[in-house]
């Protein structure tokens, strides 16, 4: 965390949101879906190493990175696949199985329902609109992710937390604040970045 006044950090924060979802959502539909293949791709090159069973996705909302392709990269090397449904303030992941009913979550996203089997992940796909060269990510502001990331790391078991950008969302700096958390990887059409 840096020693900026919170307020400070917060405008700042919201200044390169606001910036960072501008170009990513200039970013023609042909150019997002080809970036995520290229993003899939870069992201087969550089699968961590482990031992991993599940792998926390996400259904992309607006202009984010589309992570399917990246998904069924993981489903081909036998890793079960879930993804987040809000519960209050929470993330819970669950089962994402061919013809799973989704069910609107709020903020436009879609999950599985309630019934549907729980899954702790091994490997979280993270989407973001903002990321540095230290691994720090801004999000939509909720903390959703933040906070589910640390509760799988303070849960035990392995997590490696992976976010999806395009190239165009990296900014010079992100101002951190105590509840965020640093990525594991961040993996765009460009390149990835690594601790």
């Amino acid at each position: 965390m840096d020693d900026t006044p919170e307020e400070v950090r917060s405008e700042a924060k919201a200044r390169l949101r606001r910036e960072a979802l501008s170009r990513r959502d200039a970013l023609g539909l042909s150019v997002r879906i080809e970036a995520s293949h290229a993003i899939a791709n870069r992201l087969a090159a550089a699968w961590p190493r482990g031992d991993f069973a599940v792998l926390g996705g996400y259904l992309p909302i607006r202009s984010e990175v589309d992570p399917r392709p990246a998904m069924e990269r993981g489903a081909e090397r036998g890793l079960h696949l879930c993804v987040p449904a809000i519960v209050g303030n929470d993330l819970d992941f669950r089962a994402l199985e061919d013809g799973t009913s989704l069910e609107p979550q709020g903020f436009g996203t879609l999950a599985p329902g309630s019934g549907v089997e729980r899954l702790r992940p091994d490997i979280l796909l993270v989407p973001l609109v903002a990321f540095d060269a230290r691994l720090n990510r801004i999000g939509y502001g909720g903390g959703f992710y933040d906070r589910a990331i640390a509760a799988l790391r303070s849960g035990g078991g392995p997590l490696v937390a992976i976010g999806l950008a395009f190239a165009a969302q990296e900014v010079e700096s992100v101002p951190t604040e105590p509840f965020d958390l640093a990525l594991d990887l961040i993996v765009t059409e460009a390149g990835t970045v690594r601790p």
